[in-house]
This record gives structure tokens, C-alpha cells and sequence, in this order.
């Protein structure tokens, strides 16, 4: 599969573009994780900053209506729910406090019944946004086990425990918490995604390699090279999951049968963190260099 690459720089140096969302508008969302600023490229091109304060740190982010976003702020314990203004700018619509203290929200999934699902770094912890904005917390049974990503499929959530080396899934929220332990130790994972026929892919950033866990819960492990460091992954519509390799400055493409198709970015040392997957097919991703890469495969629909 070939591609076409496009950077387009966003942010002033060193701020960090680090996780990035693509809401239903075309609109590309993006955090700046050391500037403490949110950013949104607009359908046209056209940039527009929020900064969340000083000492914030936003993290990832998820979108959540046709216009809208979640953002995490770590060191500020907080998410808030951002949009689009008339005025061209972005505006919080609202800010959601996390009820134990130095939680650290970190990444975020908003689900189709208007809830909003987030991972607690410092707490070993799932939060729960609902629609009237109260929170409940969630302790995930696992000391020191660093729980990162989360995806979502339908009601079902899957998320990571970096430093415990383990997936965790829960089937409807009110469901017990059942654990898939990763073989590779130290495995490290991070990045999180349910493909289009319910595989779950996970990206090991200790380990140099993803796992596959099929819907009958058969894992499966995809070494990659040395030193790659695969970060984010994010589910293709169209099959399929994208992943970010932070080590070795490229993004790859993996079908379901494990085959990669790999693409280099212009810079090596651009340092890939997040990114989304938009409805066409263009993938998105955040580079910690200071741009957002846009890259269009193929095969990706007009």
C-alpha cells in the first residue's frame, strides 16, 4: 500500500503535538502537551488554539459529537469538553473534575449513549463521565499497574495496564473486570484498538511488537523491528489497525492476517505519538517535532 505524506505544522516550538482526534465535521483535534494548549485544524485548513492554563498538560483526546471533543488534563485532573466557537475560536463547553486527588486522567473514549470513559495514570482507576456530568470511579483491582489507554466497542471497553504488562476488558459497564495477561515481558503496552471485525490490537512499546486478541479471545503476537517503539493504534474503517512507531519515526498499516505495510515519515526523528483514522480513510498523526502528518493511502476512498 503507498501513500502520501503531507506535514502541516502546528503550535510554537517544543510545545509537543502528542494525541489527536478527528471529529465528524473533518475537523483534526490535537493536544500540546508541553505548551498546555489544545488545537484545532478546521476542514479548510485554518488553525484555531485554547490554552487550558498554566501547569495544564493535555493529554489525549476522543471525540465526542459531530463537532466536539474530550481532552484529558493530566496534572490537572480535570477533562474538558471543547468546541468550535463562532468567533472562530474554541470554546469549553465544560469541565469535568476528577474526584480523587492526583488521579492523572490520561486517555479518554466517548461512547454513542453520550458517556465519556477515561483511565486514571495515578490512581489504577477507569472514570465514568455521564450525561448529566457526575463521575464515578472505577478501581481497576491492580496496584502500581498504570492503567493507560481505552478503547471502545459498543458497550465493551478494553484498556491498557502498562506497567503490569496486561489488557484489561469489561463487557457493559457494571461487568466484572477479566485481565489478558501479555507473554512478553516487559511488554509495556499503550496504545489500544478494536478493529472492524472485533480484534483488539494492542501496541507493546517495551516489547518492539503488537498482540492481537480475536473475539474468542485467542492472542496473538506480531514482532516488530528493534527499536520501534509502536505507540498509538488506531482501527482503519475499512479493516485493519494503523500504529504509531515512535522509535523508528514511521507509521505502519497491519491487516488482520498480520501483514505491514510500512511508511516512512519525512523526518525520522519526528518522534510519532497519536493518531486517528477519518471516515475517508486519511490518517492523522502527531508528531512530537511539531506537525501534524496527514497521509492518504492508496487505496483510501475520495
Amino acid at each position: 500500500m503507498s501513500a502520501t505524506i503531507v506535514e502541516h505544522p502546528v503550535g510554537e516550538p517544543g510545545e509537543g503535538p502528542y494525541g489527536v482526534a478527528v471529529t465528524r465535521d473533518g475537523a483534526v483535534w490535537f493536544t500540546l502537551v508541553h505548551g498546555g494548549r489544545v488545537g484545532r485544524r478546521g476542514p479548510g485548513g485554518e488553525l484555531a488554539y485554547l490554552s487550558l492554563g498554566e501547569g495544564s498538560q493535555p493529554s489525549l483526546l476522543s471525540a465526542a459529537t459531530e463537532s466536539t471533543v474530550w481532552v484529558t488534563d493530566t496534572t490537572g485532573n480535570r477533562l474538558l469538553h471543547l468546541t468550535p466557537d463562532a468567533a472562530g475560536g474554541l470554546s469549553v463547553l465544560g469541565t469535568i473534575s476528577v474526584p480523587t486527588p492526583d488521579a492523572q486522567p490520561f486517555a479518554v473514549v466517548a461512547l454513542d449513549d453520550g458517556t465519556a470513559w477515561f483511565t486514571e495514570l495515578g490512581a489504577d482507576a477507569l472514570g465514568r463521565i455521564d450525561i448529566l456530568g457526575r463521575v464515578e470511579e472505577f478501581p481497576v483491582g491492580r496496584e502500581g499497574s498504570t492503567v493507560s489507554m481505552i478503547a471502545a466497542s459498543g458497550d465493551s471497553l478494553w484498556f491498557t495496564l502498562n506497567a503490569a504488562g496486561a489488557v484489561g476488558h469489561v463487557r457493559g459497564g457494571d461487568a466484572a473486570i477479566a485481565f489478558t495477561e501479555l507473554p512478553r515481558i516487559p511488554s509495556g503496552p499503550v496504545g489500544i484498538a478494536v478493529a472492524e471485525n472485533g480484534a483488539v490490537w494492542v501496541a507493546q512499546i517495551l516489547a518492539d511488537a503488537l498482540a492481537r486478541i480475536a473475539r474468542d479471545g485467542t492472542l496473538t503476537e506480531f514482532p516488530l523491528l528493534p527499536g520501534s517503539k509502536p505507540h498509538a493504534v488506531a482501527a482503519d474503517p475499512a479493516g485493519g489497525v494503523w500504529v504509531s512507531l515512535w522509535g523508528t519515526g514511521q507509521v505502519i498499516f497491519v491487516a488482520d492476517d498480520g501483514a505491514v505495510s510500512s511508511h516512512e515519515l519525512p523526518d525520522p526523528e519526528s518522534e510519532p505519538h497519536g493518531l486517528a483514522v477519518a471516515a475517508n480513510g486519511t490518517v492523522w498523526v502527531a508528531l512530537e517535532s511539531g506537525a501534524l502528518a496527514e497521509l492518504v493511502p492508496s487505496s483510501a476512498p475520495d
